[in-house]
């Protein structure tokens, strides 16, 4: 009797095991189907060197990192954002990001449609819901940060700022430039003006160099694509013995326009890596992601290490002096509320 119920506990143990080993089978064989899936809508080119960049080494570091399935599209108008995200939804991706703020609306409209699909938005202040969620990267204390080295440097005391569309996201970073300006040189002058669109460099070039004639030296942009012109604008001053200095913004732009751009504020591409994860591994949850030079790890100012030695050290000083205050919490970088996220 002992002989059989040992042979029936074995054939049984043989069983599961076999049952376990195909079921182990069927997961691998589904997760080879269907690969975690990523895609991203962009409303300018990947080789735009600035914001559009960004999200596409963003999309990469998903695809590196998590193994992911990645699809793009560059160049999209606003007309045709609604049926993009339609098309990836229906295509069975698990998370599409809308990148930037302009995509807010179609991606709310789409989401309720598609509610196994994730949507993000990677700027924003669209409210949340069981599948959408913005990414807030708040670059306001690189861009203080900024402000103190134009304020600082500045001979003429007047400091032009560039945008490529008048949108709370891009205004909040000119609000933390001049404060940090302004917190060291009360008096300077800082003029915001906007291109319009993100792809008009002659424009963005024809602004800028009418700044310049009238003595402008220090130039700060949140324009993507459009700011090539205002790097080139300051190119052509600096070869003509005028004094003029730029920063580059959302990347370290500094190969952009290596005479020209002291440092940049630098969004990196952890803020995609992060909400992927999250999706991927089923613990997303539909709130704001929020990103800060404190929070996050995502947020930096990265001096042009080719021209760093044309900054004083006691400005250095005062930037270093300031960062220690961010983080410290004794120091609060001002800027705009977004809204429905704040």
């Amino acid at each position: 009797m002992r002989q059989i119920c040992w042979i029936t506990a074995w054939l049984i143990a043989i069983g599961v095991m076999l049952l376990s080993g195909a079921n182990g089978y069927a997961d691998k064989h589904q997760a080879e189907e269907k690969p975690f899936k990523v895609a991203m809508l962009l409303s300018a080119s990947i080789d735009d060197q600035g914001w559009t960049t960004l999200g596409y080494e963003g999309l990469k570091a998903i695809e590196k990192e998590l193994g992911a399935e990645i699809a793009y599209v560059e160049n999209i108008t606003p007309a045709a954002q609604e049926a993009r995200f339609r098309a990836y939804a229906l295509d069975g991706y698990h998370l599409i990001f809308g990148h930037g703020y302009e995509y807010q609306e179609a991606a709310k409209t789409v989401a309720v449609d598609f509610p196994n699909t994730i949507f993000v938005n990677t700027s924003g202040s669209i409210a949340v819901a069981p599948n959408l969620a913005p990414i807030d990267s708040r670059a306001e204390g690189a861009t203080y940060l900024l402000g103190i080295l134009a304020g600082a440097m500045t001979k003429s005391g007047k400091i032009g700022v560039l945008g490529g569309r008048d949108v709370p996201s891009i205004n909040s970073t000119f609000v933390a430039f001049e404060a940090g300006a302004k917190s060291v040189n009360p008096d300077v002058e800082v003029q915001w003006n906007y291109v319009g669109d993100w792809v008009s460099r002659d424009k963005a070039k024809e602004i800028t160099l009418a700044q310049i004639e009238e003595g402008f030296d220090f130039f700060f942009h949140n324009a993507d694509v459009a700011a090539l012109g205002m790097y080139e604008a300051v190119e052509i001053a600096q070869a003509a013995g005028k004094q003029g200095w730029t920063f580059g913004s959302n990347r370290a732009q500094h190969e952009v326009s290596p005479t020209t751009i002291l440092a940049s504020s630098v969004i990196k591409s952890d803020v995609f890596v992060q909400i992927a994860s999250a999706v991927k591994s089923g613990t997303f949850e539909p709130k704001p992601y929020v990103f800060t030079m404190t929070k996050g790890g995502a947020i930096e100012m990265h001096y042009n290490p080719k021209l760093k030695d044309k900054v004083p050290a006691a400005v250095q000083k005062q930037v270093a002096a300031a960062k220690k205050q961010i983080f410290a919490g004794t120091l609060e970088v001002p800027q705009i509320a977004f809204g429905d996220n704040e």
